[in-house]
């Protein structure tokens, strides 16, 4: 008996951003409809636990078309860690969208964990990009970096590295990340938002998903997910944003015709 077929297959992909190579993951299957996952701070196109794995297996299973891909420095990407600045995940974002485009997917739409995710907000207003679905998204820069190095950031510019949870950073890191403004980004944005934040994160992203809410111009959604960690740890939590972010999909058939 002849084995049937799956309608969706994985491929490795190498996307040029900036003169370099940024490695990624492609699920495939029909349809224009894309969707691009953007890793945090210090993670990569798998995530904690394999949460961005599990995400884009179900989304694509669903009929949507997935790329996962690991900014420069980070994961399987060329580049140093120490050397990654947020104004590199913005070109490398807008080189995926890019590549997306040229690629045939006509509805694209941009899932950001963390610092992924406030990439994305800082990135999308200008680009072709229908929806966002943002997970614990770091909501200021200054104070996020505060609480990662042991001096205030605007004290250390005689440091040229400061060194978090092990990984070796440049403070050019963090000079060019708090130029950005996060919230005066959200509130421009006029596409479809799905925003989700487990309760058990840390206070500043709590704190920031009520701001991000009263700020949001519409069409907006907003979803806590209760006694969640930051990158939703348990398998328990990591299937419920995952399904809720499905359904979310499902219920704008006018951008992506998720089965």
């Amino acid at each position: 008996m002849e084995r049937k077929m799956k309608k969706y297959r994985e491929m490795p992909i190498v996307i040029a951003s900036m003169g370099r190579q940024l490695v990624g993951i492609h699920h495939q299957t029909r349809g224009d409809q894309l969707l691009i996952m953007c890793h945090g701070f210090t993670g990569n196109k798998c995530e904690n636990k394999r949460l961005f794995v599990d995400a884009a297996r179900t989304f694509v299973q669903e009929g949507l078309n997935v790329i996962r891909f690991d900014f420069y420095g980070s994961g399987d990407s060329e580049g140093d860690f120490a050397d990654s600045l947020v104004s590199t995940n913005i070109a490398n974002l807008r080189d995926v969208i890019a590549w997306g485009l040229a690629n045939g997917f006509a509805h694209i739409a941009v899932l950001g964990l963390s610092m992924g995710a406030a990439t994305t907000i800082l990135t999308v207003a200008d680009q072709p990009v229908e929806a966002v679905v943002l997970w614990s998204t770091v909501p200021d820069m200054k104070q996020l970096f505060n609480s990662y190095v042991d001096q205030a950031i605007d004290k250390v510019a005689h440091i040229e590295f400061v060194e978090h949870d092990g990984w070796r950073l440049r403070t050019d890191f963090i000079r060019d990340a708090v130029q950005y403004d996060i919230y005066k980004a959200f509130a421009a944005l006029t596409i479809p938002k799905l925003v989700v934040q487990g309760t058990a994160d840390s206070s500043l992203f709590v704190d920031g998903f009520f701001h991000f809410r009263d700020i949001a111009t519409p069409p907006a959604d907003f979803m806590e997910i209760p006694e969640a960690g930051h990158t939703f740890q348990t398998s328990h939590h990591r299937w419920q944003v995952i399904r809720q972010t499905v359904l979310w999909l499902k219920r704008r058939p006018e951008l992506f015709a998720v089965k």
